[in-house]
Formats: C-alpha cells, sequence, structure tokens
C-alpha cells in the first residue's frame, strides 16, 4: 500500500521551526537596539570617530593648552596628568573650538 506524508506532523514542524526563528530574530534585533541606546554619542552604523580635545584650563611646555586624542565618546570623564603630573579629570564634550578641537571641560 502506498504511504502518504504526514500532513499535519509536517505543517505542525514548519510553523514550529518558524516561531522559533522568528524569536531567535527578535531577540538579536533588540539586543542590537539595546546596544545602540546605551551608546548615546555612537554614531549611526556603530563607528566611532577619532578626535583631538584640548584641555581647558591647562598650559603645555610653551604656554599652549594641552590636548587630548581619542575615540571615546562626548560625555566620558578622563583623567589626565597636568602641571607636573598631578591627576586631574576632564569631561568630554560635542564643543567645537576655532582650531577644529573639541573642548574637554575640568571638573576638578
Amino acid at each position: 500500500m502506498l504511504q502518504f506524508i504526514d500532513v499535519p506532523g509536517l505543517v505542525s514542524s514548519i510553523v514550529g521551526a518558524g516561531i522559533l526563528a522568528g524569536a531567535t530574530a527578535t531577540w538579536r534585533w533588540m539586543v542590537v537596539r539595546e546596544a545602540e541606546e546605551g551608546e548615546d554619542s555612537m554614531p549611526v552604523g556603530g563607528v566611532r570617530s577619532f578626535r583631538c580635545y584640548t584641555l581647558l584650563r591647562t598650559a603645555g611646555a610653551h604656554g599652549s593648552p594641552e590636548q587630548y586624542e581619542t575615540t571615546w565618546p562626548t560625555g566620558t570623564v578622563i583623567t589626565h596628568r597636568v602641571d607636573g603630573g598631578h591627576p586631574r579629570r576632564f569631561e568630554l564634550t560635542d564643543v567645537q573650538l576655532g582650531d577644529g578641537t573639541y573642548a574637554a571641560e575640568p571638573l576638578d
């Protein structure tokens, strides 16, 4: 006798696989979206830009303000040694100065 495919079993297997694939795709989308929302200053695509910051209220060897280069996002607090090695905290801002660098505000 000729055997037929168990149609109800096949349909339920396909539906189950579809639900599992949809749930996995939704979970991955939510994880990526949550990670992107956590990086407020992160540009679209997840690429950080290299920036040069001028450390306000500092003076280098020639009397000009010291500069700090980084890829850290805006709002990050850094510690930089100034005036003979004393640690001082600065917050990176998105304020661009006339020389093209960005301002790093002293916190201490």
